[in-house]
């Protein structure tokens, strides 16, 4: 359910989103706010959240047995629901893979949009610290095996992923260099496609070569915090990033 708009700090959206994002999805047993969807007829409320538990339902046999290796049958059975249900709302199975990682990552992209742009540079950096807990969830993980599996025979599925998620998390990070470099948070310059691309790949880049290796890098929540404060340490050395005093709104006399 989505909140009703209200000026809110970085840290309140991003912390919201946060929490979804490092919340685990059981792969076993997928469910809906820790309710197990019965068979039969679904009731009112059953319907209302019957979108989320078929992708959450997906999610899980996608991640256990590959996007070959997953049936629109297999889906149905899992979540007691007919073949019409799904087909209803995805028109095949390519595009219901594709509603499985937007939602992965819808919480954290709409965080993004929501930020508002008053300290930039310190948004990107909460940005930056949740993309790399997103990375590492084991869901996430399973969805960039599978692109990795299958993307060279269903080329549509990496070209729909990087249009729906890709190309949204890099215009986000575009969006708050521009507005750091507007600001003075960052020398000029820096607010470039490739700026982000190495932020990115800088914060993601060895965690998740390592875990699709099946390693276990940054275990702890006290491993990840130190690993990201030297990468962002490295990136602000880089860009020339410092922050600067903004200017207070005015209150009315």
């Amino acid at each position: 359910m989505s909140e009703p708009p209200a000026p809110r700090s970085p840290k309140g959206y991003l912390s919201k989103a946060l929490t979804f994002a490092t919340r685990p999805l059981d792969m076993a047993n997928p469910c809906l706010q820790g309710r197990k969807r019965r068979c039969g007829r679904p009731t009112t409320d059953v319907t209302e959240d019957l979108d989320q538990y078929l992708l959450e339902i997906a999610a899980g046999l996608f991640v256990q047995h590959g996007y070959a290796g997953t049936s629109i049958d297999q889906i149905a059975r899992k979540a007691c629901a007919s073949k019409q249900t799904i087909y209803r709302r995805y028109s095949s199975k390519e595009a219901l893979f594709i509603a499985v990682v937007t939602n992965l990552t819808g919480s954290v992209l709409r965080a993004m949009e929501e930020t508002p742009l008053t300290n930039p540079l310190e948004e990107l950096r909460h940005i930056s610290r949740l993309m790399l807990d997103l990375t590492l969830r084991p869901d996430a993980l399973g969805t960039y095996r599978i692109l990795i599996a299958d993307g060279h025979r269903h080329p549509s599925l990496q070209q729909q992923a990087v249009a729906a998620i890709g190309q949204p998390f890099h215009n986000n990070f575009v969006r708050l260099l521009k507005a750091a470099e507007q600001k003075g948070q960052i020398n000029p310059g820096h607010a470039t496609d490739t700026t982000a691309r190495l932020l990115t790949g800088m914060v993601t880049g060895w965690p998740m070569e390592d875990s699709l290796f099946g390693l276990d890098p940054l275990k702890t929540e006290e491993e990840r915090d130190a690993f990201f404060s030297e990468a962002w340490s490295f990136f602000l050395n880089a860009v020339g990033g410092r922050q600067i005093a903004l200017a207070p709104q005015q209150v009315p006399g």
